[in-house]
Formats: C-alpha cells, structure tokens, sequence
C-alpha cells in the first residue's frame, strides 16, 4: 500500500483560489527570502502527482514545460473526457 501526502497552497480560510480561478495571491517561487516552503525536498521524495482538472489546465498555460513531466500524473475530474 502507498502513503498519500498532500502537499498544497491554500489560504488562511480554506481556499486553493479565488473564485474565478486565479492564484494571484500565492507569492513568487522567486520571493525575497528565496524560500521554496520545503517544496523542492517533497518534490524529490515523490514518484506520482494527483491534480485536479482545474489545476491542471492552470498548470498548462505557464510558460515553459510541463513542470512533473518526471512524474507519473493523473488528473482527476468530475466533466467527461472529450
């Protein structure tokens, strides 16, 4: 049996983002402190990524590549595949 960490930005009052999608009020990955919140060393112990469908289409429009693609992923949604 596999162990299920959960590793997630989410506000003080329960929200992952606002209401129309947006994550403009997560800081930078470049912040002032350099401060990576411990993500880098969760994300090496790590083999698997589980990613909401919302979430995932987010992730695909930053620019650059698709940041687990070292990663086994699956997107979980409620909408049927097209």
């Amino acid at each position: 049996m596999r162990k299920v960490i959960l590793y997630t930005a989410i506000s003080i009052d329960g929200f992952i983002a606002r209401e129309d999608g947006n994550i403009d009020w997560l800081p930078p990955l470049n912040n002032e402190n350099n401060d990576d919140y411990e993500y880098n060393s969760f994300y090496e112990n790590i083999d698997v990524t589980l990613i909401g469908r919302k979430t995932y289409q987010q992730i695909l429009t930053f620019p650059g590549h698709f940041p687990y693609r070292d990663k086994k992923n699956y997107v979980f949604s409620h909408e049927k595949q097209k």
